[in-house]
């Protein structure tokens, strides 16, 4: 039984799916077909709060990489010790996803007060710098305050370690960062994936929501040294559902158009090892019988 799960990452055969549910990390062997889970809910040793996101083994450093959402902390577990957790470093507010990009270098996009969308954080949870703007495509969008539009365009993150960038994808824009050189705003190719409207509130109690008619758009997203994938739902707010609305979206890195995938499953979040050229995405997929409910592990052609 796993709770809600919220994102996926493979090294290997090792596939580990962070969930909001208890145990919150789902770590399944592809080649053995075992599952072990591990860390729990709470605020004592060994413990955290959910939901969590995972990153794993990005630089070849036998790592699993760990960010909790509430408690704004990240860290990471050994792979051949799991149940070890090496705390790095915790953050203010606002911070709602970290993504480990380079040896000792961290980014992350969240609800910030300022111009800025991006952060870079070294080892130590230290800020080094702040860049990109927010998204701009809705009229009137400039006036509305940044934490506002921070909420609303939340991303989720992948990395491309061979070419030197990453996605950055919110549901309806998607952001590619070129980290081969210095980071700047012209480092970011931003791409308008479908129109969108929202309502929001800024200021103590902050909170934004799409608007009837839009697109629910981008889910999750990975990325392999070609391509880049967006698990996209199509389906729109407000509307009936239609069936299967789940599709993969297929970009280069240069942010041209490749495919779309009509997937025949409705298909949670997706994750691809960046370092295979076997093409296969591996997703979730949420099942429902008379006597149970539970995610099943599926494989993509891609």
């Amino acid at each position: 039984m796993i709770g809600v799960p919220l994102n996926m990452s493979i090294c290997k055969d090792d596939l580990f799916i962070g969930d909001s549910h208890e145990p919150m990390i789902i770590h399944y062997n592809l080649k053995e077909k075992k599952t072990n889970r591990f860390l729990s809910k709470g605020r004592g040793p060994g413990e955290t709060q959910p939901p969590v996101i995972l990153y794993a083994n990005p630089f070849g450093d036998n790592r699993l990489y760990r960010n909790s959402k509430i408690a704004f902390d990240m860290g990471f577990y050994p792979l051949d010790s799991l149940s070890l957790f090496v705390p790095l470093f915790k953050l203010k507010f606002g911070y709602s996803n970290i993504l480990p990009f380079e040896k000792d270098r961290f980014l992350s996009a969240g609800i910030f007060r300022d111009e800025y969308r991006y952060r870079i954080i070294n080892a130590e949870g230290t800020l080094m710098g702040s860049f990109g703007d927010h998204p701009d495509f809705l009229d009137g969008e400039n006036l509305i305050p940044f934490d506002a539009r921070g909420m609303f365009h939340q991303v989720t993150f992948a990395n491309s370690y061979t070419n030197r960038k990453l996605v950055a994808a919110s549901n309806h824009v998607l952001d590619i960062i070129d980290y081969s050189l210095d980071i700047t705003k012209e480092s970011i190719k931003r791409i308008l994936l479908a129109p969108y409207d929202y309502e929001y509130e800024s200021g103590r109690n902050i909170w934004a929501q799409k608007k009837r008619g839009s697109v629910r758009g981008v889910t999750s997203a990975a990325c392999d040294e070609k391509y880049i994938y967006l698990l996209f739902n199509s389906g729109i707010v407000g509307e009936e559902y239609k069936g299967i609305e789940k599709e993969i979206w297929v970009f280069d890195w240069n942010g041209q158009p490749v495919k779309k995938l009509i997937l025949n499953a409705d298909v949670k979040i997706i994750t691809v090892d960046p370092f295979s050229d076997s093409r296969t995405a591996y997703g979730l997929v949420y099942e429902m019988t008379e006597n149970d409910e539970y995610y099943k592990i599926v494989k993509i052609k891609l």
